[in-house]
This record gives structure tokens, C-alpha cells and sequence, in this order.
């Protein structure tokens, strides 16, 4: 006679119930955990790469408004270039940077708001129709303060620029994220808090910051300052400090900007925008470094 299975009491009942719901618990601390210690990596540089760069590890490309976008150019020009960027391209621009060109000054006695305006509402809707989200305002040459000019003047320039720049942006679904860029490279927002402050100035959900870790190096930015201005954090750049080299050549340590990063649960990219000697070799090293120093973190 065949042997039949004797039915579960309800305490084994409960008790089997009770061990899957800790494994699938469990199961979903882990699968936090994997998360918390990975990042979303992309490179600066030519979509042209992008086969090299899905194959070092990254996710995405950070492009140039003026290379690829064209606001300066016809919308026969700017379709012409769109059948570059078919579905078979191995990584996509999801981010934009080089937002103006240095002779588009946003302050000053030469600053000429309305002429940044047409440029920026063409280069918002071709931006969109690529599929990129974000971009960069960084254009250190475009934001240089004139000698003898005011400081206060120019940021209220540039806060005023922003006010009418953030809601053409939200139109075509684009956020635009400041950077601050060192001493070296620009007189104006050099610094993490100076960035915040601008933010803050234009209160507009479509206007946010990045953090660039190189310029935060050069100018000693503690990474505390990415914990205060958590909410306003959406996109990182990273290199090293000493010739802007990739990480993983003279071995700089970020675990504190990614510390921070953890701490205030980013979500966001980081984009590698370095100074190549050999892209092939230096790419796989530079993501796998950034890797392990934010697992470790």
C-alpha cells in the first residue's frame, strides 16, 4: 500500500511560513546591501567610444551640447547628425556638459541673457528628442567674472539667468545641474557651498548641482559638504587630483566623497571626465577602481 503523506500541524504550518519570509527578507537585505555598494559608471568623451566604454564597465556617455546637439545649427543639419545615433549604438548619451561656449558670456557688462535663452531652448528640445535627462552647467569660460567687476552683480546675474533657464528646461523634461569648477580653471562657484548657494537662490526643481570630485580635491571641499547639500546632489564627475588623471594611475582615495554618497543614499551617476593617455587600458582600470573603493566605502 502506497505511503500518504501526513498532513502539516499548523505549528510546523507557521513555523516553515515563518523561515520563508525571514529567507525572502533576508533575501532582500542582501539584494539593498549588492545596491548600496554599486554605482552607475559612464564616460566624457565621444559617443564614438562606447563600444570600449560598455566593455570597461560603464553604462553611459557624457557628451558636448555644441558637438552633438548644434543649437547654433539648422534642424537639417541637427537630423542629419540624429542618423549617428541609431538603437545599435552600445551605450547612449544620457547626459550633456560643455553647456555654453566660452564666448556666451552669462556675466559681466557683455552678458547677453537673450542670446543664451534661443541657445538653450534649442539645444533643451533637441536634448530631448536624443533621450538625455540632465545637463551640466559648468562653462567656466561663459561664467568668468570681468576684471573689476562685481561678485555679487555676476551671481545675481547668474541667478537670474537660471530663474528663466530652469522652467525652459522643465518644458523638455532636462535638470540642470551646476558644477563648480577650481580656482584654475574659472573665478566664479570654485566651491561645493557656492554651488548650494545658487541652487538655493533659484529654488526651482528643474536647477540642481553636481559634485565634482577633482575640482572638490583642488579646492579642498570636505565631503560633509555633499551630507549638507544632500537634496540638491544629482550627478558626480571624477578624477584624480594631480593631472586630472583616471583613477587607479597615482591612486587618490575617494571613499570619503563616496562615504558621503552612501550616506545620503545617491542614486545618480558618476561620469569619468579625465585626462587619457591610453583610453583602452586606462578605462577598464579607472571603473573597476572606482568600484572597489566605493564597495569599501
Amino acid at each position: 500500500m502506497p505511503h500518504q503523506a501526513q498532513p502539516i500541524s499548523r505549528q510546523k504550518f507557521l513555523h516553515a511560513s515563518t523561515l520563508a519570509l525571514s529567507g525572502a527578507v533576508l533575501s532582500s537585505f542582501a539584494s539593498d546591501f549588492e545596491n548600496k555598494n554599486t554605482i552607475t559608471i559612464g564616460l566624457c568623451g565621444s559617443w564614438k567610444d562606447s563600444a570600449l566604454a560598455k566593455q570597461s564597465g560603464c553604462s553611459y556617455i557624457e557628451e558636448g551640447v555644441a558637438k552633438i546637439l548644434m543649437p547654433t545649427k539648422s534642424e537639417q543639419e541637427f537630423r542629419e547628425q540624429l542618423k549617428m545615433f541609431s538603437d545599435s549604438q552600445p551605450l547612449k548619451i544620457e547626459v550633456f556638459n560643455l553647456f555654453l561656449p566660452g564666448e556666451m558670456k552669462v556675466v559681466g557688462d557683455l552678458a547677453d541673457h537673450e542670446v543664451i535663452i534661443n541657445y538653450a531652448s534649442v539645444a533643451f528640445q533637441r536634448m530631448e528628442r536624443v533621450g538625455a535627462k540632465m545637463v551640466v552647467f559648468g562653462s567656466g569660460g561663459a561664467r568668468r567674472i570681468p576684471e573689476g567687476f562685481e561678485k555679487s552683480k555676476a551671481k545675481e546675474q547668474f541667478v537670474a539667468l537660471c530663474k528663466r533657464l530652469a522652467p525652459l528646461a522643465a518644458q523638455h523634461n532636462i535638470t540642470m545641474a551646476v558644477e563648480q569648477l577650481n580656482r584654475g580653471e574659472t573665478n566664479f562657484i570654485n566651491t561645493l557651498r557656492e554651488a548650494g548657494e545658487i541652487v538655493d537662490a533659484v529654488n526651482h526643481p528643474n536647477l540642481k548641482m553636481i559634485c565634482d570630485m577633482y575640482h572638490a580635491l583642488k579646492e579642498n571641499d570636505p565631503a560633509s559638504e555633499l551630507v549638507r547639500l544632500s537634496n540638491r546632489i544629482v550627478h558626480c564627475h571624477i578624477a584624480e587630483r594631480e593631472g586630472r588623471t583616471p583613477p587607479g594611475v597615482k591612486g587618490d582615495d575617494f571613499t570619503p566623497y563616496f562615504k558621503a554618497l552612501k550616506e545620503i543614499n545617491y542614486q545618480g551617476r558618476i561620469s569619468l571626465e579625465c585626462r587619457w593617455k591610453n583610453m583602452e587600458t586606462e578605462l577598464p582600470i579607472a571603473v573597476k577602481a572606482l568600484q572597489e573603493q566605493f564597495a569599501k566605502a
